[in-house]
């Protein structure tokens, strides 16, 4: 019986002898009161788990007992059955109506009153596992809200950390100029871009986008980009050590996708990217560039042509038997190279529609041709998003040739 408790109110002491005993044989540990002053303290005091009460006389002190068990806080929750003696039905109303849970006529069977106690005692198992199970529910809510407390913090400083990696300034490198939006979906993203100068003629630029967005994404962005490095001594893939002057020789795009494409397996990250990497001469405009599975870059020139940088290539990561194909551009001065991750092609027009291609081209070819800055007007467009579905970068460079 798991040692349940049951207390006996009763001031009729021969009906409660005959119960307390039979209630012992089924195994539960009885306590009897018979004091009408006392019997409050000693229900604290014995914590049972169901209260049998004979209200055989149906006196009022009785009722008074059934309300003040179901009023007080300390004893309202313990289920209590009543014992009467065949009281009409509104006398058994009477009683119920007080809250009380059960109730039982004398004469009655002693295997009903079992029954009838058995009940109850489920009950209190049932409220008992519920309560247990409330509890633990509190304990793993607590948990999770800690976590998850631990999960921003750690998402706030992966934040800071991704933010410290984009440019905050490109306005040292001679004929050049830029302007870009950088916004992940999330507190982090899988998009990531930098510009630098290999050498005094030569600036490099790459742009990826890491499969998916959240925070593995971005801890493969961040790895991408520590590995993009540019200390020959530390074996960059961007410039390597020659034994002749100057001692050193810049990567072609090509080379570096190759590395990126074997250092970066699918197979050990279970993730792929896309990359646009370029090598371009500050002086004579000359540029090459390789696009692994990347959005192509658009080319807007001077006279208002478009051009698409569309040399072929799959994503990085996944080793595929097809090589990438380099191909090489000559810039004019007042050329704007417009270059984006994906979560461009997802951005909602003023009718509800995702730009896609097509409508990035138009918008590049409106908007570039009257007023020279893309990013402008996409900044105001990525501001009226109610909701970006992926993350979004945009880089957009113009060359003019002055040294």
């Amino acid at each position: 019986m798991n040692n349940y408790k049951v207390f006996i109110l009763n001031f009729k002491e021969v009906l409660a002898i005959n119960i307390k005993e039979f209630l012992r044989n089924c195994g539960y540990e009885v306590v009897q009161n018979l004091d009408k002053t006392t019997y409050m303290d000693d229900i604290r005091k014995e914590k049972p788990h169901v209260i049998l009460i004979n209200c055989t006389q149906n006196t009022e002190f009785e009722i008074e007992v059934c309300k003040r068990l179901k009023k007080e806080d300390r004893t309202n929750k313990i289920p209590l059955i009543a014992i009467l003696d065949q009281q009409s039905i509104e006398a058994r109303k009477k009683y119920l109506a007080l809250g009380i849970e059960d109730y039982i006529d004398v004469p009655f069977e002693k295997e009903e009153l079992n029954l009838k106690v058995q009940n109850q005692m489920k009950f209190v198992e049932s409220q008992r596992e519920l309560y247990l199970c409330r509890m633990a529910l509190a304990e793993n809510l607590e948990m999770i809200r800690k976590q998850k407390n631990e999960l921003d913090r750690n998402l706030n400083l992966a934040s800071r950390i991704q933010e410290a990696l984009i440019p905050k300034s490109l306005g040292s490198i001679p004929n050049c100029s830029f302007n870009w939006i950088y916004q992940p979906s999330g507190k982090v993203g899988g998009d990531i871009f930098d510009v630098f100068m290999l050498d005094k003629d030569h600036l490099g630029l790459y742009m990826i986008d890491v499969m998916g967005h959240g925070l593995a994404a971005a801890m493969l962005a961040v790895t991408l980009s520590e590995s993009l490095i540019l200390d020959i001594d530390r074996d960059s893939p961007l410039k390597k050590k020659i034994s002749t002057p100057p001692y050193y020789e810049i990567v072609s795009p090509i080379e570096v996708v190759r590395y990126l494409n074997k250092r970066f397996p699918f197979g050990k990250y279970e993730h792929y990217f896309t990359i646009f990497y370029m090598v371009l001469n500050i002086k004579t405009g000359v540029m090459s560039y390789v696009r692994g599975g990347h959005p192509i870059p658009l080319l807007l020139k001077e006279s208002g042509e478009m051009l698409e940088l569309d040399a072929y290539g799959t994503p990085v990561g996944f080793e595929f038997c097809e090589d990438y194909e380099e191909k090489t551009i000559t810039l004019s001065t007042g050329d704007h190279l417009i270059i984006y991750t994906d979560g461009l092609a997802e951005i909602k027009d003023s009718s509800g529609n995702a730009m896609g291609h097509d409508g990035i081209v138009n918008y590049v070819k409106k908007e570039g041709l009257f007023n020279g800055q893309l990013t402008m007007g996409l900044s105001k467009l990525v501001r009226e998003q109610s909701q970006l579905s992926d993350d979004l970068t945009v880089l957009e460079m113009s060359w003019n040739r002055s040294v």
